[in-house]
């Protein structure tokens, strides 16, 4: 039986079409205030896959704290 996780990403990537405003906007949400990158996100999946052998059944968000506002 496998372990079921998952990675909620936040801010990693703008899409081109968002103008500086739209962005600054969207990070005034996030309490630590820039976005993240993704290598943010990729370090989290590496850290579930080589470092957290039971962690399991849990939705991991990386997202500067946007989940908890």
């Amino acid at each position: 039986m496998g372990s079921a996780v998952a990675v909620a990403p936040g801010i990693a990537i703008f899409p081109e079409s968002y103008d500086a405003e739209k962005r600054e906007r969207l990070v005034a949400r996030v309490p630590l205030p820039k976005p993240g990158t993704p290598q943010d996100i990729a370090q989290t999946v590496r850290y579930l896959c080589c470092d957290a052998p039971y962690v399991t059944g849990q939705t991991i968000n990386v997202d500067g704290g946007r989940s908890i506002v």
